[in-house]
């Protein structure tokens, strides 16, 4: 279940297009970041080969790849780090926090503050986010 929820809350299948195909480690994934929405134009893509596709790499939590909607000015990475363990991060150009997530707390929740008056939240804060899920 928690599965699920994690995903759920870093996808929203829409019926628009694929924009494009998220290139993915296709060895142990060991928590590298996977940078999914990078804060450009909204568009839809493919993770591992997009819906219904079987994942092999070898100790990936995630089994079947997904679809990501991306909101224009968001970011968001996650880090497949083994067959226990997924961990994802948020932020946005104009919102003023970053948001964790992990398989081992079950939710997305407030990480820290970021994008502080002149210098807008960035990739960075989205990645930090999700290594920081690591002690949820």
């Amino acid at each position: 279940m928690k599965k699920y929820a994690i995903l759920a809350s870093l996808s929203l299948f829409a019926g628009a297009a694929t924009a494009g195909v998220i290139a993915m480690p296709t060895a142990a994934p060991a928590g590298a970041n996977a940078d999914v929405c990078t804060g450009q134009t909204a568009a839809k893509y493919d993770v591992y080969g997009g819906p219904g596709t079987p994942v092999t790499v070898a100790e990936s939590f995630i089994k079947t790849g997904f679809s990501v909607q991306c909101s224009a000015n968001t970011f968001v990475t996650f880090q497949n780090v083994d067959a226990t363990s997924f961990r994802v991060g948020s932020a946005s150009v104009k919102g003023n926090q970053s948001y964790k997530g992990s398989s081992n707390g079950g939710a997305v929740v407030l990480s820290t503050a970021c994008g502080q008056s002149t210098t807008p939240c960035a990739q960075t804060d989205a990645q930090a986010a999700a290594t920081a899920a690591s002690s949820m």
